[in-house]
């Protein structure tokens, strides 16, 4: 090799970006995320068989008044329900889950200990909503709890949105930012239409709506079930059982685990 070629290959080598290996790390704590999750088959056909039963009782309890939705039946699910089905702790155990994977991003350089802590959850209410063509949940949080979730059973065939470039709005849910309004490098809202299967949890104070739809054919209804819950750690529930008046007080309904 001439001298010429040596220093092009040299010239050459300087252009090529040099491999290095770092430790990365996105820090995101203002952020609440919304975990997503499919129902595992088991327990979607329970809770499609549970939602029947309430639908059908005449004597189902009218959830309604407590909701910000336009929506006609909204219906109460007992507690009795999910625990004679045997489902209970699993939505306690999404909860949980999603309680630590929230906790360790809001506090990244104390993952160890949020870890170590223990996390107990109670379900508040559960609730069907057997949703029509037209009507709607406007935007709106979920008071009096801390976490809240919805999944869906039933999912109709919408009519075409009459606007190509808005396609997915119809029949959706959407859940808006209370955060940032950087829309260079976050989204203000995320507009999701839901599959049958689709599970979500997410803070209760975390703003979603749900749009209206319409159907031509088939059968029209788009049935959800939803529920609050609260939680505790196991550090917090020690000082409360000693006695420290200055925690917050928590709402008492339905099994903690």
């Amino acid at each position: 090799m001439n001298r010429q070629e040596r220093r092009r290959r040299e010239r050459d080598a300087k252009k090529t970006p040099k491999q290095h290996q770092m430790e990365m790390r996105l820090l995101q704590p203002w952020s609440v995320p919304v975990l997503q999750i499919k129902l595992p088959p088991e327990i979607l056909d329970v809770m499609i068989a549970i939602s029947d039963d309430v639908i059908a009782d005449k004597e189902s309890i009218n959830h309604g008044q407590y909701l910000a939705g336009q929506i006609d039946t909204e219906l109460r699910v007992s507690h009795e329900m999910l625990e004679d089905a045997g489902i209970m702790i699993f939505f306690h155990d999404v909860v949980k889950q999603f309680v630590l994977h929230t906790k360790m991003q809001q506090f990244p350089f104390n993952i160890d200990v949020v870890q170590a802590e223990k996390y107990f959850v109670q379900m508040l209410t559960m609730w069907v909503v057997s949703q029509q063509p037209n009507e709607y949940n406007p935007i709106h949080v979920h008071t009096e709890c801390q976490i809240s979730a919805v999944m869906y059973l039933k999912v109709p065939k919408f009519t075409p949105s009459k606007k190509t470039h808005r396609d997915l709005d119809d029949g959706s849910i959407t859940f808006i930012s209370n955060v940032s309004a950087d829309a260079e490098f976050s989204q203000t809202s995320l507009t999701i239409r839901p599959d049958v299967g689709d599970f979500f949890v997410f803070g209760a104070k975390q703003l979603h709506t749900v749009y209206p739809y319409r159907c031509e054919e088939g059968d029209t209804e788009r049935r959800s079930v939803s529920f609050n819950a609260i939680y505790e750690t196991g550090t917090t529930r020690k000082r409360r059982l000693e006695g420290d008046n200055t925690l917050p007080q928590k709402r008492n309904s339905g099994r903690i685990g």
